[in-house]
């Protein structure tokens, strides 16, 4: 009982979380960084937390949103892998689960996005009849975002409480730790080219 309270606390948390990449504060509170341990320390495991939510930003920090371009979800990604180290995967796993959660979200927000631009034509008639009210658009916004995306990190984790109960799923675990065990080399390359590309364009 208190465990299935922790993963609803910790999907509503996720979903507030995830405001602040765009709607609301953009405090960088969304940022797989601060959600990973966060969510970490809520569900008793902030070193877990933390380490899955670093390796998650070495690998997110790069994608910029551009256009019509939607990246990857880092709050997703980090809520889903925290979440499901929560419910018995081992932490390689969870990344992993957690790298997919980030990337499938693109879509879900791009529906949303594309929801959302719908409501033109509604606004500009309300601001022509003087009763536009920005407030309750924008709690509209905000509510309809913060749902989606903690609904969101609820199906994830219940897809991993399903996972952890799969017969024999141990055997998987030698091929993510070795794969999980390059991310940190894998990110930190992907860091330094970044900076380097930084350096050269200021020279």
């Amino acid at each position: 009982m208190i465990a299935a309270l922790k993963v609803l606390v910790s999907s509503a948390l996720a979903g507030l979380l995830g405001l602040d990449a765009v709607q609301a504060g953009q405090f960088l509170l969304s940022r797989p960084a601060f959600v990973g341990p966060v969510l970490g320390w809520l569900n008793g495991c902030p070193l877990e937390g933390a380490r899955l939510g670093i390796l998650l930003e070495l690998l997110y920090i790069d994608f910029i949103p551009v256009g019509g371009v939607v990246p990857p979800n880092g709050t997703a990604a980090a809520a889903a892998a925290v979440l499901a180290h929560a419910a018995g995967l081992a932490p390689s796993l969870s990344f992993f689960l957690g790298l997919a959660a980030g990337v499938l979200y693109s879509p879900v927000e791009y529906r949303l996005r594309a929801s959302r631009s719908a409501w033109n034509p509604l606004i500009e008639e309300q601001v022509r009849d003087g009763i536009f009210v920005l407030r309750r658009w924008l709690a509209k916004a905000m509510l309809i975002e913060n749902a989606a995306l903690a609904g969101y990190a609820l199906a994830w984790a219940a897809l991993a409480a399903l996972l952890a109960r799969v017969p024999g799923l141990a055997r998987v675990y030698p091929g993510t730790e070795f794969a999980y065990s390059l991310m940190p080399w894998l990110g930190l390359s992907g860091l330094y080219f970044r900076f380097r590309t930084q350096m050269y364009k200021k020279g």
